[in-house]
């Protein structure tokens, strides 16, 4: 039996899985936002539950290995000697540094990396072999390449500022997962999956990145050694820590996304389309080049595109008495009669525009009702995954989108994907993608199989034709970028 965790944006989870899920618990995540764009985590709050939850497995089940999935980007900052966090977690939302990263993209190695990148993408354009040399990607994705307050290299310069007195503390830096490892073992590891997530780890040479460091005035020393995902981590109460990997990474394994030009879109909290590029690390402009997982004999690298707010948009529908439960907006959208438009920014766009400006509503007229409003908000999810998608097939041909997360149990959102994508998409019969994509490893790693994987539930196709409607919320958006 393997017991995974997974520490997600709202809540931390625990699955005791053997073969089939023989159980499942959760506890909420106290979560704060004092300010508006400030998202912090109380780490400690989050390390008690965890232990309370792998102790409850431990009691009860004979658990031969755990397995830890999470949330990314998200940066915790501790003291080695007090064993305690020195601020809270800032969560993979908080926008907070827009300062900080302004300061570092004015740095002068940013700008020269930025116009030697350009010069890199025009000579691979002439000669495409160029591209095939890590230098090249390297500066190939610097070209694209800006600081932005989500990254975690942001987040960390922030937290360091605040430290009055650095020499009273021996500090330790890590996401979610680096976190939890040294709170139940002691050690202070992370994979390759969540190193490459935070805008400090070079993807193309597999080690924390120098100039990053530099630029940013982050020691090394305080950063996690990087371990393959089906290595052992540690153990906790003598059961081994294994299948360590990032949540989008480990919903792309749990889906079967092994090869060159498979796709997935994760819909939760936010909505995260990866694409499964291969072997080797690929660049292509405005996708985040990523490390998918680096398995023993086996590594894969993704492309990445995001929305901040997909599902925590829904909640907030939710919260301002839109609608009474997440679970009637598939059937509200279905019946709804007029067209609305909404451009949903909270704290930003991101994938492919990465700008800040203000959301939208467009349309209103004395005949809109609530499901008006339902359908415009899942519309602008799918309307802003096709934009990703997009991007996705001028890199390789994709043929189908499996789908997973709590959002992806919507049937209209699903729907309108195909519509606008014009492609077959597949829904898990797994929503939990991580947390199962997490106990593959953790298996794969104890020998119990190589290669397992969710199978589909339902799919759907292209129905209605939503060309110009989509073409319409271009428009819409394009027009908010400029007045912003």
């Amino acid at each position: 039996m393997i017991a995974v965790i997974d520490a997600g944006t709202t809540s931390i989870k625990l699955a005791v899985c053997d073969e089939k899920l023989l159980e499942i618990k959760r506890e909420p995540i106290v979560k704060r936002s004092p300010y508006p764009g400030w998202v912090e985590i109380d780490v400690e709050d989050l390390a008690r539950k965890a232990k309370m939850l792998l102790d409850y497995a431990i009691e009860k089940y004979k658990i031969e290995a755990i397995g830890i999935t999470n949330q990314r980007t998200t940066v915790v900052l501790w003291d080695d000697k007090s064993k305690s966090a020195v601020f809270p977690a800032l969560g993979w939302q908080d926008s907070r540094a827009l300062e900080v990263a302004s300061r570092l993209n004015r740095n002068v190695k940013i700008r020269i990396g930025k116009i030697l990148g350009k010069i890199v993408q025009k000579s691979a354009a002439i000669l495409p072999t160029i591209k095939k040399r890590r230098t090249a990607k390297w500066l190939m994705s610097v070209a694209d390449f800006s600081f932005i307050p989500t990254h975690s290299s942001v987040k960390l310069r922030w937290l360091l500022d605040q430290i009055k007195r650095p020499e009273e503390f021996r500090l330790k830096a890590g996401t979610i997962d680096s976190w939890l490892i040294y709170k139940l073992c002691g050690e202070h590891l992370t994979d390759y999956s969540n190193a490459a997530a935070t805008a400090i780890f070079d993807p193309f040479n597999l080690r924390w990145s120098e100039t990053i460091m530099e630029i940013a005035d982050i020691d090394e020393e305080m950063l996690p050694d990087v371990l393959e995902s089906d290595a052992v981590f540690g153990e906790y109460r003598g059961v081994p820590i294994t299948g360590v990997i990032a949540d989008q990474s480990s919903s792309l394994y749990s889906l079967g996304c092994w090869d060159r030009g498979e796709i997935k879109v994760t819909n939760g909290t936010g909505s995260f389309v990866d694409l499964n590029v291969g072997e080797e690390a690929e660049v292509f402009p405005k996708l985040l080049p990523l490390i998918a997982w680096k398995l023993k004999g086996e590594k894969r690298y993704m492309l990445e595109g995001m929305l901040y707010y997909s599902g925590s948009a829904v909640d907030l529908f939710k919260e301002l008495g839109i609608i009474e439960n997440v679970k009637e907006t598939s059937e509200m959208a279905f019946a709804s009669k007029n067209d609305l438009y909404i451009i949903p920014s909270f704290v930003g766009i991101s994938t492919p525009h990465y700008v800040s400006v203000p959301g939208l509503l467009y349309g209103i007229t004395n005949s809109m009702r609530r499901e008006d409003l339902v359908k415009a908000l899942l519309e602008a999810v799918a309307f802003r995954i096709t934009e990703i998608v997009e991007l996705m097939k001028k890199v390789e041909k994709i043929d189908a989108i499996r789908c997973d997360g709590e959002m992806s149990s919507n049937d209209f959102l699903l729907q309108r994907i195909a519509d606008a994508t014009k492609l077959k998409v597949r829904r898990s019969s797994v929503l939990a993608g991580s947390l199962f994509g997490s106990y593959l490893v953790a298996g794969r790693a104890l020998g119990k199989w190589k290669r397992v994987c969710a199978d589909f539930s339902q799919e759907f196709l292209p129905k209605e034709d939503v060309s110009q409607k989509y073409r319409n919320w271009k428009e819409l958006l394009e027009l908010t970028k400029s007045i912003s």
